[in-house]
């Protein structure tokens, strides 16, 4: 009957039980502008924001139709427009995010670390709410981690999560069909249970992708050996203390904590804190951020793929 048809494809399409929904409104599209936030001094301190989901894909528009460029997209530009302000002295990263896709969070981290190097500045990560899984990939740009007393981190490693919807249909009376040109061409399909074989060939790529987690955690953490690192990345969440005591993160603090690590590290006494905005966007304070921000995720059953996310 078509109500099953439509109930099965909800089902199968429709947004993680349990995720959030994304609905960023801007005025428009126009480029960055930048606004002081705190502070006094020709020289600035570039405070630049990671929340949220973090995606390759434009956040918002599946419901309102009105799509912003993605987080990565977005980091991109402000690395640019960076770069052409040599005032710039140092960076704050405000990090407030569960992770998002295993691609979305290597190029926001190679984003930063690069430009880190070629303008040659210091750059601090500060944790807010949540700085887990690619989040705290991100933070492994920074010299040094921030976090908050309230801030849950961690959760290194990888995760796919494959829907099987098999029983379902069948309840259902709706059969499935799956023609391929290979015996794997169809792994991951959520219309068969998962076979051992296929499971396995999954586990190698989730290990392979563990594994540059691994080496970028302790590329970023030269302190801990990477044996420490490979114990302590077993997917678990850490309180501020807990990753401190492990040595996760150097030091628990505010938003403050991090500004004077930056002008201390670029021998400055005095700078201004920027950030960059589109027009419209109101930044009163450190820890101001979008005027409308229900962000969520762009994780749908209909886009598999591999995450560094926590998402209990």
């Amino acid at each position: 009957m078509p109500w099953r048809i439509v109930l099965v494809w909800l089902l199968v399409t429709g947004p993680l039980a349990g995720g959030c929904v994304s609905i960023n409104v801007r005025p428009s599209q126009q480029p960055f502008q930048e606004t002081r936030v705190s502070g006094e001094g020709r020289q600035k301190i570039l405070l630049i924001e990671v929340a949220g989901f973090i995606s390759g894909e434009p956040r918002g528009g599946r419901i309102l139709g009105d799509r912003d460029p993605s987080l990565v997209s977005q980091i991109a530009e402000i690395v640019r427009k960076a770069e052409r302000d040599r005032r710039i002295k140092g960076v704050v990263l405000r990090i407030n995010s569960p992770g998002g896709t295993v691609t979305a969070s290597d190029t926001i981290y190679h984003e930063l670390a690069e430009y880190k190097h070629r303008a040659g500045i210091p750059m601090v990560a500060q944790i807010l709410d949540l700085g887990t899984s690619g989040a705290y990939y991100i933070a492994q740009a920074a010299d040094r981690i921030v976090a908050q007393p309230t801030t849950v981190t961690g959760s290194i490693g990888v995760i796919m999560v494959r829907p099987t919807v098999s029983g379902l249909l069948a309840k259902l009376g709706v059969e499935t069909a799956e023609i391929t040109s290979g015996p794997h061409k169809a792994m991951g399909s959520p219309f068969s249970p998962l076979r051992d074989d296929e499971r396995a060939l999954f586990q190698t790529v989730i290990d392979e992708m563990h594994g540059r987690f691994v080496g970028t955690v302790a590329a970023g953490r030269p302190r801990l050996a990477p044996d420490r690192v490979a114990a302590l990345a077993d997917g678990r969440i850490y309180t501020a203390q807990q990753a401190h005591d492990a040595g996760l993160v150097d030091e628990i603090g505010y938003l403050e904590t991090s500004i004077a690590r930056v002008k201390e590290a670029a021998g400055l006494t005095e700078a201004s804190v920027v950030t960059y905005s589109r027009p419209g966007e109101h930044k009163g304070s450190l820890y101001a951020g979008p005027v409308v921000n229900i962000d969520a995720g762009i994780w749908r059953f209909d886009e598999p793929g591999f995450l560094y996310l926590w998402h209990p």
